[in-house]
């Protein structure tokens, strides 16, 4: 998690190429809410970037019926949004090694539930691992619950598995290289609210437009 334009798109994708790459006839899936929002943002964008620049020379065609990459050694890396009824059941007729949600801020906690019981693929080599990528909402958010409280987010009892979650904050400064000087300086002078979130990838404390705090 962390700040705008940190890298954190770039970084779980990545590692959900590799994983396809390192196992053959493996299958993955990166998800976002909605599925316009993964095409134009992974697919178009940032797939096809991780691609040329980390693992050059391995070709993959895209299916553009049902919107997945096939590699060289049969893995296939599926693209889709939850908020698509017939979309999802296809998606999650099937089984994978890997799951990446894309800006899960955006995404309800229910649909990650149901997502997480299609990662079952056995695959040798890899451990089922999912990544997830958000900038920081409010601290009541389900992801504060479970990646920094370690807590169950419907129950909100203490998760029977903490230490399967590792959080990692990643912020537009560590990715200064790769950025304009004067967008850095323009999240700098953001309001602060925005600033903690954008820059900082601080989470907030409360909720806009709430008459009391916590």
């Amino acid at each position: 998690f962390g700040g705008s334009r940190s890298g954190k798109t770039f970084l779980p994708t990545r590692a959900t190429c590799a994983r396809a790459i390192k196992a053959p006839k493996s299958r993955h899936a990166i998800l976002r809410f909605r599925f316009n929002a993964v095409k134009n943002s992974i697919v178009m964008d940032t797939f096809p970037k991780v691609m040329s620049l980390c693992f050059p020379g391995v070709e993959y065609e895209i299916n553009k019926t049902d919107w997945f990459a096939t590699l060289p050694n049969k893995s296939e890396i599926w693209f889709g949004g939850l908020d698509d009824k017939e979309r999802t059941e296809k998606i999650l007729g099937l089984e994978f090694a890997t799951l990446y949600f894309n800006e899960c801020s955006q995404i309800p906690f229910a649909s990650i539930t149901l997502a997480m019981t299609r990662l079952a693929q056995k695959t040798e080599g890899l451990r089922l691992k999912a990544y997830y990528d958000f900038n920081p909402p409010s601290k009541k958010h389900w992801t504060y619950r479970r990646f920094v409280e370690k807590k169950d987010p419907d129950s909100g009892q203490p998760d029977k598995n903490p230490d399967n979650y590792r959080l990692y904050l990643i912020n537009p400064s560590d990715n200064r290289e790769n950025l304009d000087p004067e967008y850095l300086s323009m999240l700098d002078s953001l309001p602060e609210r925005a600033r903690n979130r954008f820059l900082l990838g601080r989470f907030t404390d409360d909720t806009d437009g709430a008459l009391w705090t916590d």
